[in-house]
């Protein structure tokens, strides 16, 4: 069923979609590795660790979904 895309509806190349999906892939990791430094450091000084789980989650979230995305498109 392909429905026609109207012109003022952007659309973008399949490059920038991958370049999109690189960039978040790395923001994805970094997101992990921050939260899991600040889970490190937080659960040494007996703070609360929400904010962490939180960073690690998303980071987590982000990461699976654009390699997934990348794995299929590759």
């Amino acid at each position: 069923m392909n429905l026609p895309i109207p012109d003022f509806v952007p659309v973008f190349s399949p490059d920038t979609i991958l370049t999109i999906s690189i960039v978040l892939l790395i923001i994805g990791v970094c997101l992990v590795g921050v939260g899991l430094l600040m889970l490190f450091l937080y659960k040494r000084k007996n703070k609360k660790v929400i904010v962490p789980w939180i960073c690690t989650g998303a980071g987590l979230l982000l990461a699976i979904n654009h390699g997934i995305q990348l794995l299929f498109r590759l």
